[in-house]
């Protein structure tokens, strides 16, 4: 019998795999790899196709929170879990945040407040910003849930109002150039949180796009999402296009479609059914898109370093790309193989325990 609502859904493997993808996207993001190969193609891939990946995450993340955002100790695990990891990332990423952010001409006090400026408003490196959205998406979505008791339309209209104040301060900030209060108001922003995208703007419209759909599965019917998902893609492509050519170069992080695209990709893959003999690969793949997103500007950074210090070339973006993305998804596994044979051993000797007991 096939599935028929998202609420009769008792798998989402196909959401893994989507995730392992969106990881290569988001390294496609910051090395584009078809800049000299394809340059009218590697835009469009890289502007468009490849926006999709980090909303998709935050769509994800706010779905399988969903049901749980109520219960304070598995948020607060939650949260804490993510606020570690963050640390413990920007204290890896710390020879490249010096070497991308720490300035000569500036102080050393001065230095130190902008690297904090960072690491609290703006994320402490670049891909880093999304652990830190997260947290304050995640944070806001249960605040306006529990504390304040916001019903599911409320806060989808705060969703909403957030998201287009985000695209008007980040891709369409041009247009208010000739608007001298909004102008001002925009460049004050800009100057002290960087950009829009961020926890409140970009984090938490999606993290509550995944918080509607799992609140409302019960109403949601299977459809041809796969089609909408390319017919919004490619009115992305033409608003990217106007962006470009009649607005003024921005940055490409929130367009108007996003949401469209984002909504449809998240259910078309939700509802794609994955039997059990993938669970495994599933699951690895999940846990892999997580290590990818988090390792490949580390070591894109100290590929880079290696190749200067060799004197030889790094070479185009695709050969940059692809070493990177394989070297990340190798010292990926080897971390899940580390975190699996220790969590073996603290269950087993969990067990030793109780059965001492």
């Amino acid at each position: 019998m096939s599935t028929i609502y998202l609420s009769e859904k008792k798998e989402y493997r196909a959401l893994d795999f989507s995730k392992f993808v969106a990881a290569f996207l988001v390294a496609a993001i910051h090395i584009p790899p078809f800049e000299e190969i394809a340059p009218v193609f590697s835009h469009e891939f890289q502007q468009v196709i490849c926006r999709m990946a980090v909303p998709f995450f935050f769509v994800c993340t706010g779905y399988f929170l969903g049901e749980k955002i109520t219960d304070k100790d598995r948020v607060k695990k939650y949260l804490f879990h993510i606020i570690k990891m963050y640390v413990w990332w920007s204290l890896l990423y710390l020879i490249p945040i010096i070497d991308r952010f720490w300035e000569k001409k500036r102080s050393a006090a001065g230095n130190i407040l902008e690297l904090a400026r960072r690491f609290f408003l703006i994320g402490s490196y670049i891909q880093l910003w999304y652990l830190l959205a997260t947290v304050a998406a995640v944070l806001f979505l249960y605040l306006l849930v529990t504390r304040f008791r916001w019903n599911v339309k409320g806060i989808v209209a705060a969703a909403v109002l957030l998201y287009l104040t985000g695209v008007f301060h980040n891709t369409y900030r041009h247009v208010f150039d000739t608007v001298l209060p909004a102008a001002n108001e925009i460049q004050w922003y800009l100057s002290v949180f960087a950009t829009a995208r961020n926890g409140f703007f970009f984090g938490f419209p999606f993290v509550t796009m995944g918080y509607l759909f799992r609140v409302k599965a019960d109403r949601i019917r299977k459809s041809a999402y796969g089609w909408y998902t390319v017919f919004f893609l490619v009115l992305m492509m033409l608003e990217e296009w106007i962006i470009t050519q009649k607005i003024g170069e921005s940055s490409h992080d929130m367009y108007l479609m996003t949401p469209l695209v984002t909504a449809n990709l998240f259910l078309a893959a939700a509802f794609v059914p994955v039997g059990e003999r993938m669970g495994a690969a599933a699951k690895t793949m999940r846990e892999l898109s997580t290590e990818i997103f988090l390792l490949h500007m580390l070591v894109y950074f100290w590929y880079k370093k290696i190749m200067e210090c060799m004197g030889l070339d790094a070479g185009n973006h695709l050969v940059r790309y692809m070493v990177v993305v394989t070297v990340s998804v190798l010292i990926g596994l080897i971390l899940i193989y580390i975190r699996r044979k220790r969590s073996k051993q603290e269950n087993y000797k969990k067990n030793i325990k109780q059965q001492k007991l």
